[in-house]
């Protein structure tokens, strides 16, 4: 089986375009791009959260679908369905985030940076696209940027990995060469 990783594709939300950089036509590029790569039931898609923003059924239907692997989601701040909706909308597992083995590592999936989380070695997470240099160097330039990331900036250590979908080409990643 192969593990693919994905997070923050964001779906239905065109300030990404202004906030990441983020070409026009984005949803149909990652879409392309998920369609060439996972392209088996043999597959486990991890969605590491902030699958989209608004019209929710919609982009569920058209993305999920078209996906022929087991898909797994880990809930970001705007995944604030019921776990029976994600369910009924084509995701086989849901979760605020799980511990496993990989490769030999214990590897926490998470949205965002975990701390005191049990024994990990690693933590992959979502949540600050190509944006965490910026924000590490406390160059805040959305409203209430600071005090949104400021809890999660505080929890990073080198066990923590982020796993932005705008330094992968918007492409999902294999988990063994991301490690």
């Amino acid at each position: 089986m192969k593990i693919f990783l994905i997070t923050d594709t964001h779906f239905g939300h065109d300030k990404m375009i202004e906030y990441c950089n983020r070409p026009k036509g984005f949803e149909q590029i990652i879409l392309n791009n998920l369609s060439k790569t996972i392209n088996s039931n043999d597959n486990l898609l991890i969605h590491l959260g902030d699958f989209c923003i608004g019209e929710d059924a919609k982009w569920h239907n058209i993305i999920l679908s078209s996906l022929p692997c087991k898909k797994w989601l880990i809930r970001g701040n705007h995944d604030r369905k019921s776990n029976n909706w994600y369910f009924t909308h084509g995701w086989d597992f849901i979760a605020e985030q799980f511990l496993d083995t990989y490769f030999g590592k214990k590897i926490l999936f998470s949205h965002t940076p975990q701390k005191d989380v049990g024994n990990f070695d690693l933590n992959i997470h979502g949540h600050f696209h190509n944006n965490l240099h910026r924000l590490l160097e406390g160059r805040y330039v959305i409203e209430g940027e600071k005090e949104r990331n400021e809890i999660d900036l505080a929890n990073l250590t080198p066990k923590h990995k982020l796993l932005a979908i705008e330094n992968t080409n918007y492409q999902p990643v294999l988990l063994k060469s991301f490690l």
